[in-house]
C-alpha cells in the first residue's frame, strides 16, 4: 500500500499540509443485500451465469489497474502471469497508473468504460459504491475458500455498504492491504542524546511525548537544527484520548467534544507553543519523510510502506505505537473490487481472490510495504522479516488489532471531512484555540453530513 490515495490522501496531505503550513439504509431486516448495482435484481450467482459470461472453456481478457512504484509494479506483474498460468483461460491486461490515480480513474469510471478490476482507496470508496460502479461480491466470497476469519476485521468492513454507510452490508472489495500507523524513531539520535528508546509494548501518553520530543530537539542560535517530533496526523490523536468525529448513527459531528478538543489543542500547541514539531516554514524546503532520513527528525508518524524506503538509510531506526495514551489510532487501505457493468464479472472476481487471498498477499507482503490482510500470515517471518529493519515489526500487528478505518471512511459522501480538514487551518496557525474552530465548524459540517448523505436520515 502507498497511503496518500483519494481520502486517505486527503486526510495525510490536510494534516501535514495544516499542520505544515500526505470506503437503501438498514431495510433489508439484517439480511445482506445481493441485488446487483445495475437495477437487474440479479445477485451475484446468476449475474456470474448470464449471457455476459463466455461460454466454458472460451478464453477472456479482462483489464486490471492499479497504482505503485516501480517495485509495486514489478511485483504485481509477477502476480497476474501466475494467476494467467493457474486461470489459462483468462488473459489480464494490467493499467498500471503511476501518478493520479483516483483523478484518471474518476475520469475513466464517467466515461462508462472502467477496467474490470482496479485498486479501491478505502477513501473513495463510499462514493464510487453509491454511485453503483462496483459490483457486490459477497455472494463469491461466501462461496469461496478464503478464511475471511483470519482476515483483519477493520480491512474487510471498510469496504461493505449497506445501501447508506460504509462498515456494514455487503463486501463490494477485498483488502488489498492495511497499513497501520506507528510511530518511527532514529535510533542514532536516540542514543546520541542519551534518550531511552520507546517501548514497543506501551505507547508512550501525551505527556511523555512532550518530554521526549523535547529532550530531542536541538536548537543553536535561535532557530531549530533537530526537531523531536514529526508533523502530528491529529485523527489518531483524537482517538486516543478517548474523542470521536461522529455519532454511532453517523448524522451527527462531535468532535467538538472535550475529549478531541483536548487533543487537537494538545497536537497543536506541540508546534505552536513547545517547538518541537516542525511547522509551516519549516517543511517549506523538506518534507517529514526527508528531515527524518537526513537526521532533522527524531520521530515522525507513518506507516508500513516506508519500510522499504527507510531500509536503505544509514542509520539505525525502529517503530513503536502511535504515542496517543493507548494502542489506538487509524490504519489505511486500498481494497480491489469489481467495475459494476463488468462484462466478465466470474473471471474479474478469480482474480481479486487471487490478489487479495494468501497467494497474493505473500508476495506483496514479501515486498515489505504492507501488513497481510491475513492474521496468520502477519505472524510469520513473511511479514516479520527477522534481521531486517524494523526490529520490533510486531508492533504493526499490535496497531492493526487496535487501530480503525479512517474517520472520512465512515460515510459515503466524505465532503464533512474535507471541510473539517481545512477548516482546522487557524488552529494549526495558533490564530484560534481547538475549541473555537471545532464549535465553529459544527453547524457547518452537520449541514454537510445532512446534504451528502441523506439515505442515513431515512
Amino acid at each position: 500500500m502507498r497511503l496518500g490515495k483519494g481520502k486517505s490522501l486527503l486526510a495525510v496531505t490536510a494534516s501535514l499540509t495544516l499542520l505544515a503550513g500526505l470506503t437503501a439504509c438498514g431495510g433489508n431486516s439484517g439480511k445482506e443485500s445481493s441485488a446487483s448495482p445495475d437495477g437487474t435484481g440479479k445477485n451475484a450467482a446468476e449475474s456470474s451465469a448470464s449471457g455476459s459470461q463466455a461460454p466454458a472453456g472460451e478464453s477472456v481478457k479482462i483489464k486490471f489497474a492499479g497504482w505503485g512504484d516501480p517495485s509495486e509494479k514489478e511485483v504485481f506483474t509477477k502476480l497476474i502471469k501466475d494467476f494467467e498460468q493457474k486461470n489459462p483461460t483468462i488473459k489480464v491486461e494490467y493499467l498500471h497508473i503511476p501518478a493520479d490515480y483516483v483523478g484518471k480513474m474518476n475520469t475513466i469510471l464517467a466515461g462508462g468504460d472502467a477496467p474490470d478490476v482496479f485498486y479501491v482507496p478505502d477513501g473513495d470508496f463510499g462514493r464510487w459504491v453509491s454511485q453503483g460502479l462496483l459490483h457486490p461480491i459477497q455472494e463469491f466470497v461466501d462461496a469461496s475458500s478464503l478464511d475471511t476469519g483470519d482476515m483483519w476485521e477493520s480491512g474487510l468492513l471498510r469496504y461493505r455498504y449497506d445501501g447508506a454507510v460504509n462498515g456494514q452490508g455487503p463486501l463490494y472489495a477485498l483488502p488489498k492491504d492495511i497499513g497501520p500507523t506507528v510511530l518511527y524513531y532514529n535510533k542514532d539520535l536516540f542514543t546520541k542524546m542519551n534518550v531511552p528508546f520507546p517501548s514497543a509494548d506501551t505507547p508512550m501518553t501525551f505527556e511523555q511525548l512532550l518530554d521526549t520530543a523535547k529532550k530531542l530537539t536541538v536548537e543553536e542560535n535561535g532557530k531549530v537544527k533537530q526537531y523531536g517530533m514529526g508533523p502530528i496526523w491529529w485523527e489518531g490523536f483524537v482517538f486516543g484520548n478517548g474523542g470521536a468525529f461522529l455519532t454511532d448513527d453517523r448524522r451527527e459531528f462531535v468532535g467538538n467534544g472535550e475529549a478531541a478538543v483536548s487533543a487537537l489543542q494538545f497536537a497543536a500547541d506541540l508546534a505552536n507553543v513547545h517547538k518541537v514539531v516542525p511547522n509551516a516554514a519549516a517543511l517549506k524546503d523538506m518534507n517529514d519523510s526527508q528531515m527524518f532520513q537526513t537526521g532533522r527528525l527524531a520521530m515522525m508518524i507513518t506507516g508500513r510502506w516506508m519500510v522499504p524506503e527507510f531500509r536503505k538509510l544509514g542509520f539505525d531506526w525502529d517503530v513503536a505505537p502511535l504515542p496517543v495514551n493507548k494502542w489506538a489510532g487509524w490504519s489505511g487501505s486500498v481494497g480491489i473490487g469489481i467495475y459494476s457493468k463488468t462484462k466478465h464479472l466470474e473471471a474479474a472476481y478469480k482474480l481479486v481472490e487471487y490478489l487479495g487471498g494468501p497467494e497474493g498477499q505473500k508476495e506483496q507482503s514479501l515486498m515489505g510495504f504492507a501488513i497481510p490482510s491475513f492474521k496468520s500470515m502477519a505472524a510469520t517471518d513473511v511479514f516479520l522479516q527477522p534481521g531486517q529493519k524494523p526490529e520490533h515489526a510486531e508492533v504493526f500487528i499490535k496497531a492493526a488489532e487496535n487501530q480503525v478505518p479512517g474517520p472520512w471512511t465512515n460515510l459515503p459522501n466524505a465532503k464533512w471531512f474535507d471541510m473539517l480538514s481545512q477548516g482546522l487551518a487557524p488552529m494549526w496557525d495558533g490564530k484560534k484555540s481547538a475549541a473555537d474552530v471545532l464549535n465553529e465548524l459544527k453547524p457547518k459540517i452537520d449541514a454537510a453530513i445532512k446534504e451528502g448523505n441523506p439515505a442515513v436520515f431515512k
